[in-house]
């Protein structure tokens, strides 16, 4: 065996092979930002290293650091770590469980389904015209699209049903075990759960996954802002995409700096806020380091 084959394997294990125990997300989070500041001023040697050593704080490290890493890598032109980090990727997108993959495409093509674009305008026709005294509730169109709407929340009700099924069996779905494009799926399931408008089912789910590295804190924060702008139009991290007409959304320039304490509490790091006024629309801006 080749030296640097010996090197890479060694530095796999180094960096892989720990404890469960040994697990502190947050502190993946802090230092991952930290070494996000040092490449950005040209620093990429520290970069590394403190790529590298927060990632012995975890049992498995996102895909999206290995990345990080691999572009810092190929500026120092170390094509051993650039091999190793790539080969961890590899394995890592695969999962560990095919079945439960294969289950999760199931649903998303569910949900996906009764979300097209033309249903997606049918089904909006019924919830407008029940806002609309003048509307008529006999008409063709709206009975149409009370069904289709009946239909869309039968589907989302049973996926989340489903999904909250194999999280008793599995516990929470996580991008180890089934890789990252079924992991953005169950996101996605998730951001759907609109009748949990207070989070009231999904937040011990949801805090139990994030302390376990298993959902990142953006997308942690996303389902729960979804659920809450939803329900009353202010959300607690400010963290999913929306829009208001006329009227500001529900915080002000003396809020942001609460919100962005809650949002490193939750590993969320060096993050910005604001809303723009476009057109007869507020919209929420976000920019994240990671």
């Amino acid at each position: 065996m080749k030296l640097h084959q010996q090197i890479g394997i060694i530095l796999l294990l180094l960096i892989f092979t720990v404890k469960s125990k040994a697990q502190n997300i947050n502190e993946l989070y802090f230092e991952a930002n930290t070494a996000r500041k040092l490449a950005r001023d040209g620093k990429t040697d520290s970069a590394i290293t403190t790529y590298e050593n927060a990632f012995k704080k975890v049992d498995y490290v996102p895909t999206k650091y290995l990345r990080k890493l691999i572009e810092l890598a190929k500026l120092n032109k170390d094509k051993d770590r650039v091999i190793l980090y790539k080969r961890q990727i590899k394995t890592q997108l695969k999962g560990i469980n095919r079945e439960l993959i294969k289950v999760l495409d199931s649903l998303v093509l569910e949900d996906q389904k009764v979300r097209k674009d033309k249903l997606f305008k049918s089904v909006g026709y019924s919830i407008k015209c029940n806002q609309d005294p003048n509307c008529s509730k006999n008409s063709k169109r709206y009975i149409q699209s009370k069904l289709l709407l009946k239909n869309w929340s039968r589907v989302d009700s049973s996926n989340i049903q489903i999904l909250l099924n194999l999280f008793k069996q599995h516990g929470f779905i996580g991008e180890k075990l089934v890789g990252l494009r079924s992991y953005h799926d169950v996101h996605v399931l998730l951001i759907h759960f609109d009748k949990d408008s207070t989070n009231g089912i999904l937040s011990p789910v949801l805090e139990k996954a994030l302390k376990e590295g298993k959902i990142s804190p953006i997308h942690y924060a996303q389902i729960i802002d979804r659920h809450l702008f939803n329900f009353n139009g202010t959300q607690k991290y400010w963290a999913w995409p929306c829009s208001n007409k006329t009227e500001k959304l529900q915080f002000s320039e003396a809020d942001i700096p609460k919100v962005k304490r809650l949002r490193e509490s939750i590993g969320i790091y060096d993050s910005k806020f604001w809303q723009e006024k476009k057109r007869s629309y507020w919209i929420l801006r976000n920019k994240y380091n990671y």
